[in-house]
């Protein structure tokens, strides 16, 4: 059931609703589904921190798919990034039709190794973030499909799709708190599909294993200490063997499209994610443990 009053509703639909917006667009996963949602003929808003790989971005999709790319500048783990971020949408009269809910970042090592901090950014961008924009632009998208969404049938309905991971449903020693708010995402959107399911608003939960992004060159990911050749070894074999970003989100837009609710992308991440829901959780802890160690 729709909680916003017709009033709020109204307001929210003063414009209509044109553009994707991707959060985390610069590289990786958000460059990939930028590319999709564009040669699909959406116009595109990227959000990102480094503003130069966002214009260059934008840039090639203006030239290779002649649809319109919007760059806002923003780090959305900061306080009112938020805030801030809807504001800049109303006045450039830019009305979300797709919400892709992408940016986030990880930490590796003991929780007890790494500063409170990074784990409060992480906090604030992986959840915070992605709780805000969405309820911030959903009452948009429901009253766009209640009102008769003149453009359904070319662009498909409003939505959004927020990126999880397969870490999102086991627990992760070494990465914990990152796994923590992957479970948040995979829960909270669950949740969204089925609030909003038959009011003309799709919701889908991406969780995509391992891929290969710089998402495991970020400091953070960095392990403590000295990193032993054979590490360095071991961490090339499983890049290596990690999924390629663009056949990831491409299983990602194609079932976005369709209304899924949950999607895996790749059969061992789907078998490996149904398998934990069957094994004793001590089980689950320790296999997940020794897939985590760096060594």
């Amino acid at each position: 059931m729709n909680d916003q009053s017709p009033a709020e509703n109204a307001e929210a639909f003063r414009l209509p609703l044109t553009h994707v917006m991707i959060t985390g667009a610069s590289a990786g996963l958000g460059l990939e589904l930028a590319r999709l949602f564009a040669a699909d003929g959406h116009p595109l808003v990227l959000v990102a921190r480094s503003e130069d790989k966002l214009t260059s971005l934008a840039q090639v999709l203006r030239k290779d798919f002649e649809v319109d790319v919007q760059v806002i500048k923003a780090d959305l783990a900061a306080p009112n990034a938020v805030t801030d971020l809807l504001k800049a949408l109303d006045e450039a009269e830019i009305g979300i039709r797709i919400l892709v809910n992408n940016a986030a970042f990880g930490s590796y090592g003991l929780v007890v190794d790494r500063q409170i901090d990074v784990y409060q950014r992480m906090i604030d961008l992986n959840i915070n973030a992605l709780t805000g924009l969405s309820r911030g632009l959903l009452p948009a998208m429901l009253a766009c499909a209640a009102a008769g969404d003149p453009i359904a049938a070319q662009r498909g309905q409003p939505g959004i799709m927020n990126v999880a991971s397969t870490a999102a449903f086991q627990p992760g020693p070494l990465m914990a708190v990152y796994f923590a708010t992957k479970a948040y995402v995979l829960s909270f959107t669950e949740a969204l599909h089925e609030e909003v399911l038959d009011q003309g608003v799709r919701v889908t939960t991406f969780c995509p294993g391992p891929t290969r992004t710089g998402f495991f060159s970020q400091q953070d990911m960095v392990p403590t200490g000295e990193i032993s050749e054979k590490q360095l070894a071991e961490s090339s074999k499983r890049q290596a063997k990690r999924m390629d970003a663009s056949s990831a989100a491409l299983v990602g837009f194609n079932a976005f499209k369709k209304g899924q609710a949950i999607v895996i992308p790749g059969f061992k991440n789907q078998l490996i994610a149904q398998a934990y829901r069957f094994l004793p959780r001590s089980v689950v802890r320790r296999v997940a443990m020794g897939m985590l160690k760096a060594d």
